[in-house]
């Protein structure tokens, strides 16, 4: 049995990991003392989600500077020295974004720790995400209440993939000892006006329009195809699983 770290394993998909391993969850209640731990036991995998927003998740309002540094470059940093065969950090597409964002930035200096300092790293640059774990959005409120008032446009899409699939092929890279940078995306996206087709319900659409840029993920399946899927594939599987 792999002897997993994981971040963020209190919500999405580091709950998700967390519920399918035995895993070491670090939180900010024990991170010192299980960093301290594990540097001198060490660990096969570190799987990094956390992400610590302090306000500054897509806008550039921090509220504390200092916390927002320690969550996220600090502490990408501390695990970097723990023992370990390889780690995962899941970033984001939002690197890819023309704005400045406090949060595409972080990211990006956090890739960099890792590619630097980590042993064997791969980076997961990831879109929005499903499974059973999955913060409350649009088309969560339009799955669980389709009377729910929608804060996007129906024109407004996504590109999603499965916190199972992430999962797989970390574990496959592991086992592969892959070691990249690689947008995880699916092939297509999907709008809210399909989605809502495919619930077979009437949505209360909002005004703000989202829209998500289309990365190809052709370095994904080359390393393995049977992830080329589409948003829509993405979310019917989706909806199998709950």
């Amino acid at each position: 049995m792999l002897n997993i770290l994981i971040t963020g394993g209190d919500s999405g998909l580091g709950k998700y990991i967390t519920k399918k391993h035995q895993c070491y969850n670090l939180t900010r209640s024990n991170r010192y003392s299980l960093i301290s731990l594990l540097k001198e036991k060490g660990v096969d995998l570190i799987i990094h989600c956390a992400f610590g927003s302090q306000g500054g998740y897509e806008q550039n309002n921090i509220h504390d500077y200092f916390k927002y540094i320690d969550d996220n470059i600090l502490l990408t940093k501390e695990l970097t020295e723990i023992p370990h065969k390889k780690i995962i950090y899941i970033s984001s597409l939002a690197v890819y974004d023309p704005k400045y964002m406090n949060y595409k930035y972080t990211k990006l200096y956090a890739e960099s720790i890792i590619n630097k300092l980590g042993n064997n790293p791969l980076i997961l640059r990831c879109p929005a995400m499903l499974g059973k774990y999955m913060r409350i959005n649009n088309v969560y409120k339009l799955i669980k209440n389709p009377n729910s008032k929608l804060s996007l446009t129906e024109d407004s899409n996504f590109n999603y993939v499965l916190h199972s699939d992430i999962l797989e092929f970390m574990l496959f890279c592991y086992k592969e000892n892959i070691s990249d940078i690689i947008d995880f995306t699916s092939s297509s996206n999907i709008t809210l006006k399909e989605i809502e087709s495919i619930l077979g319900v009437k949505a209360n659409f909002g005004d703000y329009k989202f829209i998500t840029p289309l990365i190809e993920n052709k370095k994904l399946i080359n390393y393995n195809p049977k992830f080329n899927k589409t948003s829509k594939q993405v979310f019917n599987q989706f909806l199998k699983q709950i």
